[in-house]
């Protein structure tokens, strides 16, 4: 009996439940469908296929060594996955749950209904610690601590190859390259798919010693962080293994303080598959506020011209302004920047969070939509759960960046300038813009908004829109949200053994980087 294993955000062999259960009943048909309705939708781009790409080639090298070939098809997946069910004679489809962005979503039921309707089976594996359904949102982190306690999945010895020889794998990818109408540039400085070992290994043997101070500070973030989402995000690397292989270097660490940066670290694992969960419940979430009483609140006054400077790197705000060109240049940020960008994005700007998403989600080669959205939210203020957050972008330029090594990488028409300067480049007097050779409005933009008037205007909205709200009806509403998404407090008992998990309480620990 030929099973199809359909790889989707899941591109590797090891703890890979659907490989697994389907090389049991027989031969297997890997395969990996490049959806052309997938990629011409606002939150994706071709900097995503960058990394997917090598990730294929990495997949099917580690499938030739069990005998077998990846299988890559074009076109919708129920017309591909019906032809190829026919083709082969395969009585079912095999793979892995996805929590996508909402045409996913649509995607899999179209595909349920036409496997349905031919007799065949779909059946799907979990590959976090994401429930379908979740019943009650209470018993989420004991379930989660059980699921991640397992034992990984046993990689299959062989797979008994049942497809013909078929081109070379590099050369039928680049014909069956996904395209765009309209598409950010491709990033210069971005992973590869072909990094993962080493990422990992230096990560849990040096880089993780610092990642605790680091992960802050735009310009020591890159090297301390573990860059290890965009392996996550594609499935390369299991979150099962990742957290448990990090439980094991916790306690083989003899320092101290390289140890609680690795328990930093793990605690940020946990909340990937909390964030993810959310969405899973709701996939609403990617479209419409969190809380429908913030329905209306920015809509009617979104500025083009603002949001065309900020997806520029040209607000005139200089780390704002770093943190774009950053991630248009190598699609990666670390956390603290993202969260900065989107608060501005929503204070500062009052801009609606919807377009700020697509645009970020388009620049991140990490782009996870069970975290992106619901952490959009978060930092925009919509969901009623979570206290609302305005950096101020000049005091965390001072702080993050107090020498101004981030911002003159990025930002180099402002690098001649000192420190005392490099952070308010608008205010420069004309004698040191003469000394510096920086001229404000002509070499570097003023900003786009006044700061202090900016915030004053933001938080004068809050307060009027809260004004105006039914506040029985908002608690209500807010009740619902509560339970249906947001983390508990209540401890859950833990035991002892070797892979015992952590239970942290602080939603506001979350991150979408690692």
């Amino acid at each position: 009996m030929i099973t199809i294993v359909w790889f989707k955000r899941d591109l590797r062999i090891s703890d890979h439940a659907a490989l697994a259960a389907a090389a049991q009943r027989g031969p297997v048909l890997p395969l990996y469908i490049i959806e052309p309705d997938y990629w011409q939708q606002p939150d994706t781009s071709l900097r995503h296929w960058q990394f997917i790409r090598g990730a294929l080639l990495e997949l099917d090298r580690q499938l030739q060594q069990l005998g077998q070939a990846l299988l890559v098809q074009r076109g919708p997946a129920s017309k591909v996955l019906l032809q190829l069910c026919r083709q082969y004679q395969a009585s079912a489809v095999f793979s892995h749950e996805e929590t996508g962005n909402l045409w996913s979503y649509q995607r899999d039921l179209a595909v349920q209904q036409a496997l349905a309707q031919h007799g065949v089976l779909w059946q799907q594996f979990r590959q976090f610690a994401v429930f379908r359904p979740l019943k009650d949102r209470d018993l989420w982190f004991s379930q989660a601590d059980a699921w991640l306690k397992t034992p990984l999945i046993q990689t299959p010895a062989k797979l008994p190859p049942v497809t013909s020889p078929q081109p070379n794998l590099a050369l039928l990818l680049a014909q069956l390259s996904p395209e765009r109408r309209i598409d950010l540039p491709p990033c210069q400085q971005t992973q590869q798919a072909t990094e993962l070992h080493s990422t990992l290994h230096s990560f849990f043997l040096t880089r993780s010693g610092n990642y605790q101070k680091h992960i802050s500070y735009a310009a020591r973030a890159s090297q301390s962080c573990s860059r290890l989402s965009p392996f996550l995000s594609y499935g390369m690397v299991s979150m099962r293994a990742l957290q448990q292989q990090c439980w094991r270097e916790m306690q083989q660490q003899q320092s101290q303080g390289h140890k609680a940066a690795l328990a930093a670290f793990f605690s940020r694992l946990r909340w990937h598959c909390h964030f993810i969960q959310k969405l899973e419940d709701e996939p609403l979430i990617e479209m419409a506020n969190m809380h429908p009483g913030f329905d209306g609140m920015r809509e009617q006054d979104f500025a083009r011209e603002k949001f065309a400077a900020f997806c520029a790197g040209q607000t005139g705000y200089p780390l704002i302004d770093a943190a774009i060109r950053c991630l248009l240049s190598t699609g990666w940020l670390h956390f603290r920047g993202r969260a900065m960008l989107v608060a501005f994005a929503a204070y500062h700007l009052w801009l609606h969070w919807r377009p700020t998403a697509l645009f970020l989600a388009q620049c991140f080669v990490d782009y996870e939509p069970g975290i992106h959205y619901p952490q959009i939210q978060m930092q925009s203020g919509t969901t009623s759960i979570n206290p609302n957050r305005i950096y101020n972008p000049l005091k965390q330029s001072q702080l993050k960046d107090p020498n101004g090594h981030f911002i003159r990488r990025w930002c180099p028409e402002l690098a001649q300038l000192p420190d005392s300067w490099l952070h308010s480049p608008w205010l420069l007097p004309v004698n040191l813009q003469q000394r510096y050779g920086v001229y404000p409005d002509i070499d570097y933009p003023m900003p786009v908004v006044q700061l202090e008037q900016a915030m004053r205007q933001a938080r004068a909205k809050l307060s009027a829109w809260s004004a105006g709200q039914d506040k029985l009806q908002w608690r209500l509403v807010q009740q619902q949200v509560i339970q249906r998404h947001a983390s508990r407090k209540r401890p859950v008992k833990q035991q002892a053994g070797p892979q015992q998990l952590l239970i942290f309480d602080a939603e506001s620990k979350a991150t979408d980087h690692i």
